[in-house]
């Protein structure tokens, strides 16, 4: 019994455990198209999503960037998964209504995100949806200024042990969106 019992620990540790070259079934190369996709689909999604809350609120986009950051660490300034994240910031012109997440549902859903959900955060109101497998979030706080932030990500991706450092400062080609 105690065999058996034992066999059955070795097969179920075993089967939990991925060696470095495995990225969700694939190699480095995989990992490289799928953060690469992944910055396209959530630059243009960021994009669009600017445009649209400068549309509805008025103002002019400042602070818009992007880049590749780690998900979940392994050690100190090391990390196994990574995922591209785009940020930006719509000064509001004066006179709009708030709070500005209010006119912002439309903004998310013309884009095509589901149904934006609203949220709290420290001093502020946030409003989230997602599009397949990325996620947008736009917030504000109210008394810190007359702004909206965004933020933009896909899903975090393994990438293979040997190019992790690579991918922890890895310039992207055009930071700004």
């Amino acid at each position: 019994m105690r065999l058996l019992a034992g066999l059955l620990l070795v097969v179920v540790v075993a089967s939990g455990c991925r060696t470095g070259d495995d990225v969700n079934g694939g190699t480095g190369d995989d990992a490289a198209a799928a953060l690469e996709a992944q910055r396209d689909e959530v630059r243009q999604a960021a994009a669009d999503l600017v445009t649209g809350a400068v549309a509805a609120l008025g103002g002019r986009p400042s602070n818009t960037t992007g880049g590749f950051e780690g998900c979940e660490s392994t050690f100190n300034d090391e990390y196994r998964t990574y995922q591209y994240r785009a940020s930006g910031r719509v000064d509001v012109d004066a006179g709009a209504a708030r709070p500005y997440v209010d006119a912002l549902a439309s903004v998310l859903s013309d884009a095509g995100f589901g149904e934006p959900v609203a949220g709290g955060r420290p001093g502020g109101q946030t409003l989230s949806a997602e599009r397949g497998d990325l996620s947008a979030t736009f917030s504000e706080l109210p008394g810190q200024g007359d702004y909206v932030l965004l933020t933009v990500h896909g899903p975090c991706v393994e990438v293979p042990e040997d190019d992790r450092d690579d991918w922890l400062t890895r310039p992207d080609p055009s930071p700004y969106l």
